[in-house]
């Protein structure tokens, strides 16, 4: 059996984050039980939206980075689904290209792909 670890974002509406977050953002919902719901994206990375009367000094503070190996092609398609960028994809000097987005309440998730040295294969 493996360990795995799923972030809980606090949203103020989970009505409202869920048509975010699978219209703009490109996530499925995998499941909902009244103001809880379950997200993936691309069927691995699994988040829970929590909107059951989050105490508001919680709602909007977290942030998730994910790794992913097309952070070009997520950028393009969040940019045309309309997702509030909130740092644009650039190339840092820690290794990787990435930029973040907010949700409606302010969750911060940047996403990011591993930028390969110089006479290294991307993996």
């Amino acid at each position: 059996m493996s360990i795995e670890a799923v972030p809980v974002m606090h949203v103020a509406d989970i009505e409202s984050a869920i048509t975010y977050y699978t219209n703009v953002l490109g996530f499925t919902e995998d499941f909902r039980w009244k103001e809880y719901a379950g997200v993936s994206l691309n069927g691995a990375a699994r988040m829970h939206l929590n909107g059951f009367g989050s105490a508001p000094e919680r709602t909007g503070m977290g942030q998730v980075y994910f790794m992913v190996p097309n952070v070009d092609e997520v950028y393009a398609g969040m940019l045309q689904r309309g997702a509030v960028i909130d740092h644009e994809i650039v190339d840092n000097p820690y290794g990787m290209r990435d930029f973040s987005v907010l949700d409606k309440d302010g969750n911060r998730y940047t996403f990011g792909t591993e930028i390969a040295e110089e006479g290294e294969a991307s993996a």
